[in-house]
């Protein structure tokens, strides 16, 4: 039926914010079925009576369009110097593939189809040897090798570099934000959260090129870079050399999580994102609370009040539920107060709340 293709086409489209949504809060069973299964948060928090609070301003869309536009026009000049500064590119560095869809603001691609096709001719003509490379490429499409996300999973990194090192190739992924860069004082869940997409990123384009058979002939970096903005402009501020090794080990297992939960799925041809049946099935799902959730899921409220109803330790943050554990905060309180320890556990723990 047309109806059901459209929605599996807005549903192929979709994978990017369902990917990034799920990393967010990666232990959470409801969390990852929404992602698999393209179940909006917000249609699960109004089945279930609350009144949904979250979703992108259009103010926010607007700006990183602006942004990430800026950033590639002019064959990414702006962004390729910024780039070559912070030595992710050589001097001189040239070539520009743009592999965005005309949706997102590219010049040529008209569908998912063909940008996956394009993907991959591009990276085979890497494979092939040619030295003669565009330095900067932006949004490839990858389809992951496994059944992570339904109908398929698809990922477009945001820009990845590619340069000539001893004869082979080598592929930096890159991510872009466009919360702004405030060294040692940047949000350090943005920038968690923006780490642990690279790793997403990083990790599914080895699975793509290992599916392809291209893994001897293109080396993956296990560090990626950061596109942030300088305070109070739209110009680029590059995190160069990150580290994504623990974040691809995550992106991993979370994948692995992924295929468990879409085997068990039905398969069915209701892509819509507030299918009735299957936001029920988010709201019976279990839940892992954490102080993450209130920056993205409209199911948060519930989930707190059911923490505190529990007394558990971590409404009051994930490092208080770390040294916590499963002791509850009223026994806490208590031993905080003098009571008499019942094991060596909490009599550990009574010397440490009274030391601090």
């Amino acid at each position: 039926m047309p109806e059901v293709d459209e929605l599996r086409q807005e549903a192929r489209r979709n994978t990017r914010g369902r990917f990034e949504q799920w990393a967010k809060n990666p232990t959470c069973p409801a969390n990852t079925l929404s992602a698999v299964h393209n179940v909006r948060l917000d249609a699960a928090a109004r089945a279930a009576g609350l009144t949904p609070s979250f979703g992108q301003s259009p103010f926010a869309i607007a700006r990183g369009n602006r942004f990430e536009a800026g950033l590639f026009h002019d064959d990414a000049a702006r962004l390729r110097s910024a780039l070559e500064r912070k030595r992710c590119l050589p001097d001189g560095s040239t070539g520009f593939l743009d592999l965005r869809l005309r949706m997102n603001g590219g010049t040529k691609i008209k569908s998912v189809d063909e940008a996956l096709q394009k993907t991959e001719a591009w990276l085979r003509d890497l494979a092939s040897g040619q030295t003669d490379v565009d330095s900067v490429v932006a949004a490839p499409m990858i389809r992951i090798p496994k059944g992570v996300i339904l109908p398929e999973a698809l990922l477009i990194i945001d820009v990845v570099t590619v340069r000539v090192d001893g004869g082979g190739i080598r592929l930096q992924v890159g991510e872009i934000k466009v919360f702004p860069d405030r060294g040692g004082h940047t949000d350090p869940h943005q920038l968690a959260t923006a780490r642990a997409q690279a790793g997403v990123y990083q990790h599914a384009l080895v699975l793509a090129i290992d599916s392809l058979g291209l893994a001897e002939a293109i080396e993956i970096s296990p560090e990626g870079l950061l596109v942030f903005t300088w305070p109070g402009s739209n110009s680029p501020a590059i995190r160069p050399n990150e580290d994504l090794t623990y974040q691809a080990i995550r992106a991993e297992r979370g994948f692995q999580r992924l295929e468990e939960v879409a085997e068990s799925l039905v398969h069915d041809d209701d892509w819509s994102a507030d299918n009735p049946t299957l936001v029920q099935r988010v709201l019976e799902s279990d839940t892992d609370y954490s102080e993450a959730c209130l920056s993205f899921c409209d199911l948060a409220p519930r989930c707190h009040e059911r923490a505190v109803l529990a007394d558990d330790p971590i409404i009051l943050g994930a490092d208080v539920k770390r040294v916590l554990g499963d002791m509850t905060l009223s026994r806490a309180l208590e031993l905080l107060d003098g009571a008499e320890p019942a094991d060596d556990r909490e009599a550990d723990l009574q010397r440490s709340l009274a030391e601090s």
